[in-house]
């Protein structure tokens, strides 16, 4: 269950991180909608494996260590890291323990990006995994890297992330042909994505464990709720041009932004 006031606080679009405790077999567990994501996640590993699932010589031990931890958080025997990238909903990606490089991706299994790619992200330090998403350094970079610095087994932490479409997909790798929002957007035709994001230190081999749990949510359904309504087209009409543009919003952002606005009014009378 997302909680929506939470995701979309009563405020101006800014960069944040919002971490909380997290619960590994909460996070790991199987959702009502198993079937369908993991039906998914093969279909691509068996056409662009190349894609989806990487690993860097130097990510075996914490590749495995990863995986280990995930099928023991969901009660299963520890398996090769195929068999993991397609028996959990959530992706995951390994980051290398070594805060002196800046915590470099060296392996993981990305089945549902949104609009990234993980064979241009491995191998690369985090700031620069996070150099093109407009003001992230200087709005909460140093932040990510001290808490990375500070993270400590048994103390694992997530936090949310979302971003809008114009199709309720999974798999949004950059080499698909995915529509893109336009000013035909509207509440019926625009989907929240929305990414629940976990986060543990790994205490054999010092990595760390992200995962990503991806699910989309119509979003006339999201704004029936009034003041989440009245929230998110605040967020949407707050957020810098350059923000919008990295996310796809240039012409769609005034029409969504009058659509939500219009929701939360008529939801209160």
């Amino acid at each position: 269950m997302i909680d929506w006031l939470r995701l979309f606080p009563d405020s101006d679009h800014r960069l944040q991180m919002t971490l909380r405790p997290a619960d590994a077999p909460r996070f790991w567990q199987h959702s009502e909608e198993a079937e369908h994501v993991l039906a998914e996640r093969r279909r691509w590993l068996a056409t662009h494996r190349e894609r989806h699932l990487l690993m860097l010589p130097e990510a075996e031990e914490a590749v495995r260590e990863a995986v280990g931890f995930i099928m023991a958080s969901i009660h299963r025997p520890a398996c090769s890291p195929d068999q993991a990238a397609a028996a959990v909903e959530p992706d995951w990606v390994v980051l290398s323990g070594d805060a002196e490089r800046s915590h470099p991706v060296i392996g993981g299994a990305v089945i549902f990006p949104s609009s990234w790619a993980l064979e241009e992200k491995i191998g690369r330090p985090m700031h620069e995994v996070h150099a093109p998403v407009p003001g992230l350094q200087t709005a909460i970079g140093s932040q990510i890297s001290a808490f990375l610095g500070r993270l400590t087994p048994n103390a694992p932490r997530e936090r949310d992330n979302w971003g809008l479409s114009a199709d309720p997909a999974l798999n949004h790798h950059p080499a698909l042909a995915i529509r893109q929002m336009d000013a035909s957007a509207t509440l019926e035709n625009t989907w929240l994505r929305h990414e629940r994001q976990f986060l543990a230190r790994l205490p054999i081999t010092n990595a760390i464990l992200f995962g990503i749990r991806v699910t989309n949510h119509r979003l006339d359904d999201v704004a029936s709720h009034p003041e989440v309504a009245q929230r998110l087209a605040r967020i949407l009409a707050t957020m810098s041009d350059e923000f919008a543009s990295y996310k796809g919003l240039q012409t769609a952002r005034a029409p969504l932004v009058a659509a939500l606005t219009r929701a939360g009014a008529s939801s209160r009378t």
